[in-house]
């Protein structure tokens, strides 16, 4: 039965909460034929909800054509419905908040980077971010280039650097020989290795000069010392040691008797005293026993002389020797006397002062 065929509740008629149709006959069809129907006959708007029986799924009208109503979210209104877009998914966010971030630092168009603006897309050369250009490797003015070993190729270095040239020299002309039969020209910009020496020279134009003076080991006035001997002497310098002639301790024994020994005694004593030559005996007498102690023996006790010579005695200021010929000039000299009458009489020489 086609949808013009079917009716729904009367308004008329009496209405009923367990009604066996819808009031609206359009909201549930048994076929797609009839939802699409109801387009033919001009009975549906956008907007328009339709349960379609044969699938078991609600359409809804957009306005050109029908979209399926997921399954749970059938609502009484559709008020600001959105069409479903094929790959688009309405209950997730597809414009994420991380993309939504980006869009928002995104770099302004008035931006430039070294004076170019990001309106278009931006080209820079080497000079405007100070790079070399690639014109520039490996070429003349340029800079030298690293091979894959991280090297400069020998075909960049100059000349002198890989132009070594090995001979003998002999006499200031270098030759290829040790026999010095066939002479090297010198050239500048070259570097000259005598083998005889080791040396290095440098062609100054008119003759070969020393670059630098090899050093060869050796214990001669024109050689070098070997660095670890000398390491060695040094350390053993600095540290506490005996002497080169020093002889080990070695306890000595009396009863030695081997003259080679270190522990021989030489020189010593072949007997001692029958007292066994204590230094607390005298004659074979023990001081502090058979000898009292405070003994004194007449070889070793002090006798003051009675008289001895003046030439012993120390003299000083208030201590003086006086000679007879000193005291007889003594006694000798004039007596002086102060008086108010001459004396009776005066010794020889006198001299009379009178007071009055």
């Amino acid at each position: 039965m086609g949808f013009a065929d079917k009716k729904g509740i009367t308004v008329a008629s009496g209405f009923k909460l367990q009604a066996g149709a819808l009031l609206d006959a359009r909201g549930q069809v048994e076929t797609l034929a009839e939802r699409d129907e109801l387009v033919t006959l001009n009975a549906v708007t956008a907007g328009l909800q339709v349960y379609v029986k044969e699938n078991k799924t609600a359409y809804v009208y957009n306005g050109t054509g029908w979209d399926e109503v997921p399954k749970g979210n059938m609502s009484g209104t559709l008020d600001g419905y959105v069409s479903k877009e094929e790959g688009k998914g309405l209950s997730s966010n597809d414009y994420t908040d991380e993309e939504k971030a980006k869009v928002a630092a995104a770099v302004p168009s008035a931006r430039k980077v070294n004076g170019k603006a990001l309106t278009a897309d931006v080209t820079l050369a080497a000079a405007d971010v100070g790079a070399v250009p690639a014109t520039a490797k490996g070429a003349a003015g340029g800079v030298a280039e690293l091979d894959s070993t991280g090297k400069v190729p020998a075909a960049q270095l100059p000349s002198y650097v890989d132009d070594v040239i090995e001979g003998y020299l002999s006499g200031g002309k270098l030759y290829e020989e040790a026999a010095h039969t066939t002479e090297i020209a010198g050239e500048s910009g070259k570097i000259y290795v005598d083998l005889a020496t080791s040396k290095t020279y440098r062609w100054s134009g008119t003759a070969f000069a020393v670059i630098s003076d090899t050093v060869a080991l050796g214990e001669t006035s024109s050689t070098a010392y070997r660095g670890d001997r000398g390491k060695t002497a040094y350390e053993h310098s600095q540290a506490a040691h005996a002497p080169a002639n020093a002889e080990a301790n070695v306890q000595s024994d009396w009863n030695e008797t081997d003259a080679s020994s270190d522990a021989y005694i030489r020189n010593k004593p072949s007997s001692l005293p029958a007292d066994g030559g204590d230094a607390a005996t005298v004659n074979g007498h023990t001081v502090g026993a058979d000898v009292p102690s405070d003994a004194k023996f007449t070889d070793t006790v002090y006798s003051h002389p009675s008289t001895h010579p003046a030439s012993m005695i120390s003299q000083d200021a208030t201590h003086r020797f006086v000679s007879d010929t000193e005291k007889e000039a003594w006694n000798a000299k004039a007596t002086v006397y102060f008086a108010e009458a001459l004396p009776a009489s005066a010794p020889a020489g006198s001299v009379c002062f009178l007071v009055s």
